[in-house]
C-alpha cells in the first residue's frame, strides 16, 4: 500500500500512525537540509510533540537547498515517511511535516516561509564544511551549504525591516560549538549585506548550541522490501535509525520555543560537556573504525566490533585515551562508554565504514585532534588516536591522483592533501602544517616522530592493528 494520508487508516495495526493532521498545526519550525538524519531526529521530536497534544504550534516546514528530488517524493507521499526500529521492527509514520519548499533553484518561496511571523525557529543540518566559508557568499569555493546562511541572513533582514521579531537559529550539525559557528556564519553573511544588519543579528538573534545523537545509516532497498513485506507499506523515504536518540539544547531562544522537555529533549544551560563526550567518544570511535576497521577487512561498524582485535582498540581508545579528557562531563562516563560500545556493536544497525571515511579531513579535525592535543598536553595515552591519523594518511596515499580517485575520497581538501600524505610517510610535518586540521600539533616536540613511526608500522604489515 503506498504511503499517503488517505491510506493511513488502512495500514496494518503494527504501524503507528499520527492521530493528528499536520495541516492543523501552526507552522513554527523550518528545517534547512531535510535529509535522512533530520527526518529521523528533528522531525521525530516534533511528531512526538504533536502526538502528545501538549502543543500544536510547532508544525514543520522542510527545505532542500541542493536538489528537488526529495520534494517530489514527499509530495507523492503527502509529506509522510516511516521510521522503523531495526531491532523490534516497530514502525511509526511521522506526520509533523506540513510542507517541503524546494529552494534549489528559487529562493523566494523559502524566504516567504522564513519571513512568516509564525516561524519562530529555524533548524539546520548542513554538514560541517558549510560553516567554514566566510565573507563573499558567491565565492566559487564556498561549500554548497553556505547558501543557507545567506538565506537566513536575508530573511532576518526582511523581518527586521517589517518590524517582525527574529527567529531562533538552531544548528543540529556535529561541531564542537555549533551555536557559535552558526552565529559567525550568519553574521558574516549579514555583514556582506550591511554592517548594521550584522550588528543587529549578533545582538538580537539567539543561536543556541546543541548536541544531537542518533546513528542513521542510509536505507537499503532490502530494508524497503522488508517494510513492504512486514507492514504492507510502500515508502521510498523509510528510515531505519538506531533505537537510541539524544538531543541536548541550550535553553537560549529569541522568542517562543517548543516545549521539548515534554518529549525527551534535554534543555540545559551548558551544552559543551555533552558535546565533548559525544564527539570524542562516539564520533572519535567512528573515525577510528572507519580507517582501522577497514584495514582489518570490515565494512560496517558491527562487523568491525565483532573482530576482537578491533574491539580491543576501540576499548583502549574510549577507556584509556578519551575518558581522561572528560573530567567535566555531567554524566556517568563509564556507563556512557559501555552504551557507546553496545551501539557500535549492534548488528541491527548496518552503519557503513565507507560513510565514516567521507570528509576525513573534517572528521579528523573535529573528532580526533582535540582529544589528541589534550592527551599530548597532559601526558596521557594517545596511541590509538595517533594510529587513526596514520591510517587516514595511508588511506590518502592509496588513492590515485586522477580526478575519479580524488573524488572517491569525498573530501573538500582531497587534491591538496594527497600529495602531503605521500610526503608524510617520511616527514609528516608539511601535512601537520595544515593548521585548519591540526592546529599546532605539528609544533609538539614528540608528535611528528610518533606519527611517522605509526605510519611506518601500519605500512609494514598492520602489526599494531593485529595486536
Amino acid at each position: 500500500m503506498p504511503l499517503r494520508r488517505a491510506t493511513l487508516p488502512s495500514l496494518a495495526g503494527s504501524v503507528s500512525v499520527p492521530s493528528y493532521d499536520a495541516r492543523d498545526l501552526r507552522p513554527g519550525v523550518i528545517h534547512l537540509g531535510l535529509g535522512s538524519f533530520a527526518r529521523a531526529h528533528v522531525a521525530v521530536y516534533l511528531d512526538r510533540l504533536a502526538e502528545s497534544g501538549v502543543s500544536h504550534d510547532w508544525g514543520l516546514v522542510g527545505s532542500g537547498l541542493r536538489t528537488a528530488a526529495a520534494g517530489a517524493v514527499l509530495r507523492r507521499q503527502d509529506n509522510l515517511w516511516t521510521v522503523v526500529d531495526p531491532g523490534s521492527g516497530r514502525a511509526r509514520v511521522v506526520g509533523a511535516l506540513q510542507d517541503y519548499v524546494d529552494a534549489a533553484t528559487a529562493a523566494t518561496p523559502l524566504l516567504d516561509r522564513l519571513t512568516d511571523p509564525r516561524t519562530q525557529l529555524v533548524t539546520l543540518t548542513l554538514t560541517a564544511p558549510a560553516y567554514e566559508a566566510h565573507g563573499d557568499t558567491e565565492h566559487r569555493g564556498a561549500p554548497p551549504g553556505w547558501r543557507a546562511f545567506r538565506l537566513v541572513a536575508e530573511a532576518l533582514r526582511l523581518r527586521r525591516a517589517a518590524g517582525t521579531a527574529p527567529f531562533t537559529v538552531l544548528s543540529c550539525d556535529n561541531l564542537a560549538d555549533n551555536g557559535l559557528a552558526t552565529r559567525r556564519a550568519v553574521v558574516a553573511a549579514a555583514e556582506a549585506m550591511s554592517p548594521g544588519l550584522a550588528s543587529w543579528v549578533d545582538s538580537s538573534v539567539a543561536f543556541p548550541s546543541s548536541m544531537v545523537d542518533r546513528i542513521t545509516p542510509a536505507t537499503s532497498e532490502l530494508q524497503r522490501r522488508m517494510l513492504r513485506h512486514s507492514h504492507g507499506v510502500t515508502d521510498d523515504l523509510a528510515i531505519f535509525p538506531e533505537p537510541f536518540s539524544q538531543w541536548v539544547v541550550a535553553d537560549e531562544f529569541s522568542g517562543d520555543r517548543p516545549p521539548w522537555e515534554e518529549v525527551g529533549v534535554q534543555l540545559v544551560t551548558d551544552v559543551r560537556p555533552f558535546v565533548q563526550a559525544k564527539t570524542r567518544m562516539l564520533n572519535g570511535a567512528h573515525v577510528m573504525l572507519g580507517y582501522l576497521g577497514a584495514r582489518a577487512g570490515h565494512h560496517t561498524t558491527a562487523e568491525a566490533m565483532a573482530d576482537p582485535r578491533v574491539g580491543r582498540l576501540v576499548d583502549r581508545l574510549m577507556r584509556d585515551e578519551v575518558t581522561p579528557t572528560l573530567r567535566e562531563a555531567p554524566l556517568d562516563v563509564g556507563s556512557y562508554r559501555q552504551a557507546v560500545r553496545a551501539r557500535l556493536a549492534d548488528d541491527r544497525v548496518a552503519d557503513s565504514l565507507e560513510r565514516l571515511r567521507r570528509r576525513g579531513s573534517t572528521r579528523i579535525a573535529n573528532y580526533v585532534v582535540p582529544t589528541l592535543r589534550e592527551a599530548l598536553t597532559s601526558g596521557t595515552e594517545c596511541t590509538v588516536l595517533t594510529m587513526t591519523i596514520a591510517a587516514w594518511i595511508d588511506h590518502l596515499c592509496a588513492v590515485g591522483t586522477s580526478r575519479p580517485g580524488l573524488a572517491a575520497l569525498v573530501d573538500p581538501l582531497a587534491e591538496e592533501l594527497v600529495p602531503l600524505a605521500r610526503i608524510a610517510v617520511l616527514d609528516p610535518r608539511p601535512l601537520l602544517g595544515r593548521s585548519e586540521i591540526f592546529g599546532d600539533l605539528g609544533l609538539h616536540p614528540r608528535f611528528p616522530s610518533a606519527l611517522r613511526g605509526a605510519v611506518a608500522e601500519l605500512r609494514e604489515g598492520d602489526r599494531t592493528v593485529a595486536s
